[in-house]
């Protein structure tokens, strides 16, 4: 069957599939394409990275149906989680495509479902989906707390109990003390995009309160980098968004060193 017949319908479109697998040199991202995965409804995240994203580096975004669940109780988060395992792998594939140099996970949620173990199935699933090297929330706040020495820890999150317990999980597993959690229980994901300096400031007051070594936000749609940088100054201590952690941690991965302002400590000094 030619080739013309298939465009028509007349067959599996994969059997005439002829994958090139030269490399060009992107001429936008000509340091580094990274494949960004995000929920359908986040709209923070991949703005967020953009910002952050320093000449010849390129963010290739592609979004995974994830419903605008309304969450009033841990059964709506966990759907909106079964949503996110369904649908993950087929936003990989799309991004393989782009021929990306690393793979950022803009969810943070997933990567503390299911502790230790859980965190590191999924980070297995995606790198060997992808073919490259990946990045998620848990390992990037890991990263964060590392540089600053940080052992006795705080979370803000946007979250019901149930997520919250499992990133407690997560670094209770790691070694780390977590001295006090902030979880706003946002009515959907749409409504964690909305969340203000007005709601977000008090809360960070609050877990600061409890002395920890350092703070960090878990949920890419919150939009925290900027208030993060701040809250440095005012708290006096290391005040991290995940999505900040997660980029610089993908950028540092493949030895892209550049150091700025605007986005906290990690891009400042380290």
């Amino acid at each position: 069957m030619t080739t013309a017949t298939a465009l028509k319908g007349g067959a599996d479109l994969n059997t005439n599939i002829r994958l090139d697998d030269e490399r060009f040199p992107d001429a936008i991202g000509w340091r580094a394409k990274f494949g960004v995965l995000t929920p359908a409804p986040n709209t923070v995240v991949e703005n967020e990275f953009h910002e952050m994203a320093p000449t010849g580096v390129v963010n290739v975004v592609n979004r995974y149906y994830v419903p605008n669940q309304k969450v009033r109780s841990d059964d709506d988060w966990r759907l909106i989680m079964a949503h996110t395992r369904r649908n993950v792998a087929d936003a990989v594939e799309a991004l393989v495509q782009a021929q990306m140099d690393h793979l950022i996970m803009g969810m943070s949620s997933e990567s503390f479902m299911g502790g230790v173990e859980g965190s590191m199935a999924l980070r297995k699933e995606l790198k060997d989906r992808a073919g490259c090297d990946v990045t998620v929330g848990a390992e990037a706040a890991e990263r964060a707390f590392e540089v600053v020495g940080a052992r006795r820890i705080a979370l803000l999150t946007p979250y019901y109990p149930v997520i919250d317990q499992n990133a407690v999980r997560y670094f209770t597993e790691k070694g780390y003390e977590v001295v006090a959690v902030e979880g706003l229980k946002c009515k959907s994901i749409i409504h964690v995009g909305a969340q203000r300096a007005d709601t977000l400031i008090p809360a960070v007051k609050t877990l600061a309160a409890a002395k920890p070594d350092a703070i960090i936000q878990l949920g890419t749609n919150l939009r925290f980098a900027r208030i993060a940088d701040e809250a440095e100054r005012w708290l006096g201590l290391p005040v991290f968004s995940v999505g900040t952690a997660i980029y610089w941690t993908a950028l540092r991965k493949l030895g892209i060193t550049d150091r700025f302002a605007g986005f906290g400590r990690l891009f400042e000094h380290h």
